[in-house]
């Protein structure tokens, strides 16, 4: 069974500047020390606020304590949660955890998930910020029981639009899985959501130009 370890020994073999960027906040540190110390129920309440806040490591870790009832109740429902959020923030080890939870995500689960991470990324998406458009592509492709290829195209060509690193491969991956006859349609809805973006106050200078 995966066990935190794996996370914690993860967190050695981390690039230098990612390193860097996961270990300088206190609490993160007093988590991995309470962790590796036994005492998962403190790592758990260090790391839950710090993964509510969108650090990725954080959340891979709470996912961990969840899947394995370390510090917490034994949850699959939550496990699934915050390892997603976690590989929407960029933690590829955490589909190997979404794997290992396949049959406890069943279709009523998905759609749950896929409402409370929409969200939690929709006053980023507002706020016209592209990796959350990016990651909201995602959750309708990957964790809907059956995938919004035309929404998550929306959302990707916006991505592109304001220059997320990725995007564009995304974007065109997608364009290239919809019905042709869906196409245009999709683009168009692209320009009527960006508007729609601008109408509610995105800070963007496209907006003036175009609306």
């Amino acid at each position: 069974m995966m066990r935190l370890a794996l996370a914690l020994s993860a967190l050695l073999t981390l690039p230098a500047q990612a390193q860097a960027q996961v270990t300088e906040t206190p609490d993160f540190r007093r988590a991995i020390a309470a962790a590796r110390a036994g005492d998962t129920a403190t790592a758990a309440a260090l790391f839950l606020p710090l993964a509510r806040g969108g650090d990725a490591q954080a959340q891979f870790n709470l996912a961990l304590l969840f899947f394995d009832g370390r510090g917490l109740p034994q949850n699959h429902a939550e496990a699934l949660y915050w390892a997603w959020r976690a590989r929407l923030s960029g933690r590829p080890e955490a589909q190997a955890l979404i794997a290992r939870m396949v049959d406890a995500a069943t279709p009523d689960l998905r759609k749950a998930l896929a409402a409370r991470i929409t969200a939690d990324l929709d006053p980023r998406v507002k706020a016209g910020e592209g990796r959350a458009m990016l990651e909201l592509s995602f959750v309708l492709l990957d964790i809907l029981p059956e995938p919004d290829l035309v929404s998550a195209y929306v959302w990707q060509a916006l991505s592109a639009a304001f220059e997320t690193p990725n995007a564009v491969a995304a974007r065109n991956a997608t364009f290239a899985r919809l019905d042709p006859k869906d196409r245009p349609k999709a683009q168009e809805m692209a320009m009527g959501q960006l508007k729609t973006l601008c109408q509610s106050g995105l800070a963007d200078p496209v907006c003036a130009a175009l609306f």
